[in-house]
């Protein structure tokens, strides 16, 4: 049963002979119900100091929670962007590694290209020097055979000095050495009896 001041107030006790004083009875009970109103009256401040205590926590508590999801939300779209930006970076490397070696093999393949065109110059101009070389051997000894054969059919003619040729007779015993070696050995031999034929008919032309 819960006592108010009012009750304290109003509550009367019976009288008896040699009872208690009726006036300091009353006026301790008017300081009990003055002080259990105080009591009462703080017990509500504190109940209500207490509920927007409790209030604010639950604010704070709601703060501190959408504080930390958005904590951990930036957390993962951070971690999200950086995973992306090093997937990002990764294709771009890789990208950029199959360009370097594809420009890098595209350079070997021109360079062995450059060098077997080099070789193959090389052996042709190597070719033409001895095929060449031995044209001009062949017409010097056909030139030393009719010397010889001049000799012993005791001819007039002595050759003072060897044929002289102009440049479009050499530029043609040229062209036709070219034909020749381009054409086969057999052909070959065909244009130096053509070219010892044309230097027999020199001499007697000039004779």
């Amino acid at each position: 049963m819960k006592i108010t001041p009012l009750d304290i107030k109003k509550q009367e006790f019976a009288k008896k002979m040699r009872g208690f004083d009726r006036t300091e009875v009353n006026s301790f009970l008017e300081m009990v119900a003055e002080e259990l109103e105080n009591s009462i009256r703080e017990n509500l401040e504190l109940k209500e100091k207490l509920q927007r205590a409790s209030d604010k926590l639950a604010n704070y508590s709601k703060i501190e929670s959408a504080l930390q999801n958005t904590l951990v939300a930036t957390q993962e779209s951070a971690e999200q962007m950086k995973a992306a930006a090093a997937q990002n970076a990764e294709l771009i490397v890789r990208e950029a590694n199959l360009r370097a070696g594809k420009i890098v093999d595209d350079a070997y393949d021109r360079l062995a290209e450059a060098r077997r065109e080099y070789a193959n110059l090389r052996n042709q101009r190597a070719a033409f020097l001895v095929n060449f070389k031995s044209l001009l051997e062949s017409q010097m000894k056909l030139l030393e055979l009719m010397e010889k054969q001049a000799d012993e059919a005791n001819k007039t003619l002595v050759l003072k000095k060897k044929p002289e040729y102009s440049d479009s007779e050499v530029d043609r015993v040229v062209e036709q050495f070219k034909r020749d070696h381009t054409e086969g050995n057999q052909e070959s031999r065909f244009g130096g009896r053509m070219a010892a034929e044309h230097i027999q008919q020199k001499p007697a032309e000039e004779s």
